[in-house]
């Protein structure tokens, strides 16, 4: 049986939307901790209120009711256009081409302007899925006590 799964705006603002995003944010950067072999990361320190107060816009992927991914954009003036601030997705609905439904969505949006996002080195799948939708590498550099490598990449304008 396929779930039907669909994408949409949300006000991250309101209190049960930032706790349901919060809730994917943890089970999903948890999981990343994990893969990336780091106790102090920082994405785990997010609390729902700083959800609330993020400068950001949120598109959340949903089966049914559930809430199983979310996506946030912000305006990049480094790069001339928008950066991907987090793409996360319940690790249980992993696999199963939602990260790549939510990155579809944010490209058609904001992708005839560049773009930019930045992730752990280590973070293969992720790093590959970004691969397949133009980006690629212009910047590495260390973080924290554990050294965590971070990768910045961009993505030229469509078209």
């Amino acid at each position: 049986m396929k779930i039907n799964i669909c994408t949409q705006h949300v006000d991250h603002r309101d209190l049960k939307v930032a706790e349901r995003i919060h809730a994917v944010q943890m089970a999903a950067y948890r999981q990343e901790a994990e893969l990336l072999g780091v106790k102090d990361f920082p994405p785990l320190a997010v609390s729902v209120r700083d959800i609330q107060e993020l400068p950001e816009t949120f598109l959340v992927a949903f089966a049914g009711t559930e809430t199983i991914g979310a996506i946030s954009t912000a305006p990049d003036e480094d790069v001339g256009g928008h950066s991907i601030e987090s793409l996360v997705v319940m690790p249980c609905w992993q696999r199963q081409g939602v990260a790549r439904i939510l990155m579809e969505a944010v490209v058609a949006e904001y992708g005839a302007a560049p773009m930019a996002v930045q992730t752990a080195a280590k973070n293969l799948p992720v790093l590959s899925l970004y691969g397949k939708f133009g980006f690629v590498e212009f910047k590495r550099w260390c973080v924290g006590a554990e050294q965590l490598e971070l990768v910045r990449l961009r993505r030229p304008p469509a078209g």
